[in-house]
């Protein structure tokens, strides 16, 4: 029997002080939709943590996801926080992928970033972010819980140049100033980086567990890593 593909998934992290819980007690939490879709094009999908050793990381896990999450502390690439970022991911978060990046270049495992994690791996690679949509850029182009079309430049997971996708949009800050080795792959209407590779990596801003161009994507990606199962 081939033996599936198992993709690690680094979760939302929760400090106990969110709305939702406010009792000090830290969780990992992770929209379901990532579990179906992967396990329907033949990926075995497993949440990480940070108590596991990055390497232990690195030896289980044929490819990793950035899964979408809070804000990135705009002190991280450095700019002044403005009030319109509430919410931010906490620094245990950003430190611990810190070290799984860096772990997954030196072992050439790929890493796909979802909205947060697109972000995630830029400023992790020296580039920075746009903090809030509607102030740069206008309203032009609804990002924040609904769909939009993105249209590729260059093929990327399955989806052809040229093509236009609609897809499902949660977001409001973006990628600005690109990391060095960054490539655009896909554009909103209003220029907004939609899709970009990086280093091996992949980096998408919309959440196509939520769409129509998921088992598309994902089945690409797992295809992608199917080279480091045996």
């Amino acid at each position: 029997m081939t033996k599936q593909p198992i993709l690690g998934i680094v979760p939302s992290f929760d400090d106990g002080e969110s709305v939702a819980w406010q009792d000090g007690v830290k969780r990992l939490f992770l929209r379901r939709d990532y579990f179906a879709t992967l396990s329907n094009v033949g990926a075995t999908p497993v949440i990480l943590s940070p108590d596991m050793d990055v390497q232990q990381v690195i030896e289980l896990c044929d490819g990793v996801i950035i899964s979408g999450g809070a804000d990135v502390d705009p002190s991280r690439y450095g700019q002044e926080r403005i009030a319109q970022v509430v919410k931010l991911e906490p620094a245990e978060r950003f430190d611990w992928e810190t070290e799984l990046i860096e772990a997954c270049d030196a072992a050439g495992t790929p890493i796909l970033g979802i909205c947060y994690g697109m972000q995630r791996l830029n400023v992790h690679y020296g580039g920075d972010l746009m903090q809030h949509i509607p102030l740069e850029v206008g309203d032009t182009v609804e990002h924040f819980g609904a769909e939009h079309e993105v249209h590729f430049v260059a093929n990327f997971l399955g989806i052809s140049e040229g093509s236009s996708r609609q897809v499902a949009s949660r977001h409001h800050q973006a990628v600005a100033r690109l990391a060095e080795g960054a490539e655009i792959v896909a554009k909103a209407d209003d220029g907004i980086v939609e899709a970009m590779t990086i280093r091996g990596h992949y980096g998408m801003q919309w959440h196509p567990e939520s769409d129509l161009t998921g088992v598309h994507v994902y089945r690409a990606f797992v295809e992608s890593c199917q080279s480091a199962v045996y």
